[in-house]
């Protein structure tokens, strides 16, 4: 990767809403137990734990997304998923065929070999759609981008 190379992290409030989740799930679980032991059972208590972890779950990866923008392409990356061995790949500008923008809120790059790269939520969002569109305007432009040139 040559030149300079661009971080978007999530939003503060999708991270904080995150938190609000895994708070909220812990209150409504402590809030089970407080009636005793003895007014416990099997499943609700299951259910409500999982509930919890899969809180904890999102909130972790919610807080390890980054995008990256360089000379050379655009990077999807989760910093917990590739503990998993799951590690993103650079889509090259030359790569990408369309970009396609929902609702002037998210964009959508399409790779000829069928990769996609979902764009949304991230601090500084306007800053990476002009750096995306100018450095891939051979693309197909779709949804409110088109209606933005008309």
């Amino acid at each position: 990767m040559s030149g300079r190379i661009l971080k978007f992290n999530r939003t503060p409030v999708a991270q904080l809403i995150s938190c609000a989740a895994v708070f909220g799930s812990a209150a409504l679980l402590f809030q089970y137990l407080s009636h005793g032991w003895s007014e416990v059972e099997f499943f609700p208590f299951a259910g409500l734990i999982l509930l919890f972890l899969g809180t904890v779950a999102a909130a972790a990866v919610q807080y390890g997304d980054h995008i990256y923008v360089s000379d050379d392409g655009v990077l999807y990356e989760n910093r917990v998923l590739s503990l998993f061995g799951k590690r993103g790949r650079w889509l090259r500008w030359e790569d990408v065929v369309e970009v396609r923008e929902i609702k002037r809120k998210v964009l959508i790059l399409l790779s000829a070999d069928g990769r996609r790269v979902l764009v949304d939520a991230i601090l500084g969002y306007a800053i990476a759609r002009n750096e995306i569109l100018r450095r891939a305007p051979h693309a197909i432009f779709s949804g409110t981008l088109v209606r933005d040139e008309a």
